[in-house]
């Protein structure tokens, strides 16, 4: 047991099912699990039927920055300051940890301000993503892009000890300068006790899909890094191979629009799109799949590499993953618990769906393997532990 006190910070909204909020409410409860006291500064929810993190956990919220005008949002981004200062004063944290996101470089500033007046506190920043990359993605101007990426490198010189969740965004780092010392590359993982195997019919009839057809599924948002687009370019070379097969995506996001229209052509029961669901169902969704897909672009995701949630998710429940050739998810390979496709090729794709759909024993071996390689490497219990052994070992 680990008696430290963590302040955690982050653009998290608790009323969302979305990766961020996972993410970060599970290493709060495995913080806590290990022996430290924890705090948290998030948002607050802009819906209401927020989760708790957990009884012991405190939160401090702050106005929400991610709605209002450009005059309260930027009001709301300082008036965060006070309210860390008061929480550094009043829990004496050993470690703040901060979750990256480009406002978190005024934060820093202040944090380092608070050290330097013989607070003893270490100074922890995570790194899921090279933030400047995803926004040039997503079509914002070159400058802001580039503002962007010096914020990034610029936090990662202010911190103490950096987390990133890849090997890509470590090289990124190094190339600005950044001391290597002070990094350490730890994955994200999953919650081995909430995505665990239970058997394939029952999770289809929870959910209310047909136990007679063979399932391939999608979990997460629907962003354009995901590659769902190149799965709808699949699905019709699977069923004219095999008309047994199904497909079923669960999640919502800025591509739906895209996703809806290219996948009119198909059957109701063909396609089969559910939305956003609870966090807390997204097992039975999984243990529904008779594959899990998670189709990644090249672009963005091969310069950075990968930690994605969904598969650990998927192997957590012994679904057998199908992924694309991507600097990070060699384990899936190495492991042999999927199958690695080339990155934007439907043909591939659909070969491996076909493939594996005809191979049920290799998809049970499959699973075993993920589940197995899981529990060793990507609970958020041994994430939580690594995070510790950095700035407190």
């Amino acid at each position: 047991m680990i008696k430290k006190s963590i302040l955690m910070i982050s653009p998290v909204d608790l009323s969302k099912s979305d990766g961020p909020k996972v993410h970060f409410s599970s290493l709060a409860k495995e913080f806590r699990n290990l022996g430290a006291k924890v705090r948290c500064i998030l948002y607050t929810p802009l819906k209401p039927g927020a989760e708790s993190i957990g009884d012991d956990i405190g939160i401090h919220f702050t106005p929400n920055p991610l709605s209002g005008n450009i005059f309260s949002r930027t009001f709301k981004y300082i008036f965060i300051v006070p309210i860390i200062i008061r929480e550094v004063l009043r829990f004496e944290p050993e470690m703040v940890y901060l979750r990256f996101s480009p406002p978190a470089i005024l934060y820093l500033l202040v944090l380092k301000g608070l050290k330097a007046l013989s607070f003893n506190f270490k100074l922890a920043v995570e790194f899921n993503d090279w933030v400047s990359e995803q926004r040039a993605i997503q079509g914002e101007n070159s400058l802001k892009v580039k503002l962007i990426e010096k914020t990034q490198t610029f936090s990662a010189r202010l911190s103490d000890y950096i987390r990133v969740v890849t090997e890509g965004i470590m090289r990124r780092l190094l190339l600005h300068g950044v001391n290597k010392k002070k990094i350490a590359v730890i994955g994200n993982g999953t919650n081995i006790e909430l995505f665990k195997p239970i058997n394939r019919k029952e999770a289809k009839r929870a959910i209310g899909i047909s136990p007679d057809y063979f399932y391939v599924g999608f979990i997460g948002n629907f962003a354009i890094w995901q590659g769902l687009y190149h799965l709808t370019q699949a699905i019709p070379l699977v069923l004219k191979v095999n008309n047994r097969v199904r497909f079923i995506l669960t999640g919502d996001g800025p591509e739906m629009p895209k996703i809806r229209k290219a996948i009119s052509q198909f059957k109701n029961d063909e396609v089969i799109l559910t939305g956003r669901v609870p966090y807390k169902e997204a097992g039975k969704y999984i243990n529904a799949f008779d594959i899990g897909v998670a189709p990644f672009i090249e672009e963005r995701n091969a310069s950075i590499g990968l930690s994605p949630l969904k598969i650990w998710d998927y192997a957590a429940c012994g679904v057998p993953v199908i992924t694309t050739r991507i600097r990070g998810l060699e384990i899936v390979e190495q492991k042999a618990f999927g199958i690695l496709v080339p990155p934007g090729n439907p043909e591939s794709l659909a070969e491996a769906i076909l493939k594996l759909e005809r191979e049920p024993e290799m998809r049970i071996k499959m699973g075993r393997r993920g589940r197995n390689v899981v529990e060793k490497q990507f609970s958020w219990n041994f994430v939580a532990k690594q995070i510790l052994h950095l700035t407190f070992m």
